[in-house]
C-alpha cells in the first residue's frame, strides 16, 4: 500500500520538459501569473525595507515613520508593500476560486490544487504577520481580536491562545515573516510550477 502511494506521487511529480501554451487560455488563467508577479514585487520591496526596519516594540513604528518621511521614496516603498500584500491576497483567492470553478482540482491535478491551497494559507499568514510588525494600535488590536477569535475554537482554542500569548515576541513574528514563511512559500511555488508544467492547464468546461 505504501509502495503504491509512493509510486502514485512519483508519477505525478515526474518532470516533463516541453509543454506548449494551450489555445484555450483566457483572463481567468492569468490570476496565477499575476500572483507570482505580485509575490516578486513583495520580495523586492520587503528586502529593501529590511535595511530600515527595527523589530523591537519601542522602535518598530518609529523606524517605519523614519523610512517613510526621511528616505527618498520611502513612503512609496512602504505603501507599495502594504497595499501589495492586500492585492496579492485578493488575486491568490481569485485564482483559487477560478481553479475550483473550472474543476481543475480533479485528477490528475490533485497535488497542484493541494499545493495551491497551502500557498494561499502561507500568503494569508504573511499578511497577518506583516500587519503586526509596525506594532501600532492597529497591530495591537488586530492581535487581540485574533486571539479572542482563536479562543472560540472548540477543544484547542484556549490552548492555542495561551500558547500564542505565552510565546509572542515581535522579534519572532519578524523572522517568521521575513525568513520562515517566504522560504516555505518558495518551496511550494517550485513544486506547484512543476505540477503545472507536467499536467498543464485544464480546458474550460
Amino acid at each position: 500500500m505504501l509502495q503504491g502511494l509512493i509510486e502514485s506521487i512519483r508519477e505525478r511529480t515526474a518532470a516533463q520538459m516541453e509543454k506548449p501554451v494551450p489555445s484555450h487560455m483566457n483572463v481567468f488563467n492569468c490570476f496565477g501569473g499575476i500572483s507570482l508577479l505580485l509575490i516578486l514585487l513583495q520580495l523586492v520591496t520587503g528586502v529593501v525595507m529590511l535595511f530600515y526596519f527595527i523589530p523591537e516594540p519601542d522602535k518598530a513604528l518609529l523606524s517605519i515613520e523614519a523610512m517613510s518621511n526621511e528616505v527618498r521614496g520611502g513612503w512609496l516603498l512602504r505603501d507599495g508593500h502594504r497595499w501589495g500584500s492586500t492585492i496579492l491576497l485578493a488575486f491568490v483567492f481569485s485564482h483559487m476560486v477560478a481553479v475550483f470553478y473550472f474543476k481543475a482540482y480533479q485528477s490528475p491535478r490533485q497535488l497542484t490544487w493541494t499545493s495551491g491551497v497551502v500557498q494561499m494559507t502561507i500568503v494569508f499568514l504573511l499578511v497577518t504577520t506583516g500587519i503586526l510588525l509596525p506594532w501600532d494600535w492597529r497591530a495591537y488590536w488586530a492581535y487581540a481580536l485574533w486571539m479572542d477569535y482563536i479562543a472560540t475554537w472548540p477543544l484547542i482554542g484556549d490552548y492555542l491562545k495561551e500558547a500564542a500569548l505565552g510565546t509572542f515576541t515581535l522579534n519572532r513574528v519578524f523572522y517568521t515573516h521575513v525568513l520562515f514563511l517566504p522560504l516555505l512559500l518558495g518551496g511550494f511555488l517550485l513544486f506547484h510550477f512543476r505540477m503545472v508544467r507536467k499536467y498543464g492547464i485544464k480546458e474550460p468546461l
